[in-house]
């Protein structure tokens, strides 16, 4: 970095994530400023470095909160639906299938009024964590609240695709070793076949889970 500023700039500023002499990793703030002499020339170069540490995890612990479900870090419904805007914008370039599924988790009141919501909660949290696994390569998910789940699957060639990706999940489910046992539904919408928007998409995938 220094030979960097030494050769093209006047001075420079970054925020780095550097391992302490404890062996833990830390933030800090890293600036440079180039002097030169009388000639012109580049002479020296002074830094300085500060820990900003508390001051990065704080704020990246906001994001957190602001951008992901507490329960489940999943996408919270707001930036569920800004990350589906930006991919609805991306797939006008595409040429491949992209898919909205909305998943709900059976009689969740009962379940809950029957074993607690601490095994409600662990149940939320499974159900979370299947889907992250399965869109991992490609779509995301997120939390709507309550046991309302949301996914968007991208870059799908076929329809099948999206049906099977279903399938896997309810698999997933059905093949859990969660003690009482849990089930959900699934409804799936292509897009931009069954809507161009969030809302249109939402209503085709829950009529196709009740269907």
């Amino acid at each position: 970095a220094a030979s960097d500023v030494y050769k093209r700039q006047e001075k420079w500023e970054g925020e780095y994530r550097l391992k302490n002499i404890y062996g833990d990793f830390s933030w800090f703030r890293i600036q440079g400023r180039k002097f030169k002499d009388q000639s012109g020339t580049p002479s020296k170069i002074i830094g300085m470095i500060a820990d900003i540490d508390r001051e990065k995890k704080s704020t990246i612990n906001l994001m957190q909160k602001a951008n992901y479900d507490a329960l489940t870090q999943l996408f919270n419904r707001a930036s569920f639906l800004r990350s589906l805007d930006e991919e609805m914008r991306q797939s006008e370039s595409r040429r491949s299938l992209d898919a909205l599924m909305f998943i709900d988790l059976d009689d969740f009141k009962h379940f809950n009024d029957e074993y607690g919501h601490k095994c409600g909660d662990d149940v939320l949290k499974f159900v979370a964590e299947s889907i992250k696994e399965l869109t991992s390569d490609r779509g995301f998910g997120g939390r709507l609240g309550g046991d309302e789940f949301i996914v968007f699957m991208t870059n799908t060639e076929l329809a099948s695709a999206v049906e099977a990706k279903g399938a896997e999940i309810l698999d997933i489910l059905a093949k859990s070793e969660t003690t009482p046992h849990f089930t959900v539904s699934i409804g799936a919408a292509a897009y931009p076949a069954a809507g161009n928007d969030y809302e249109s998409l939402y209503l085709a995938a829950d009529n196709a889970m009740y269907a």
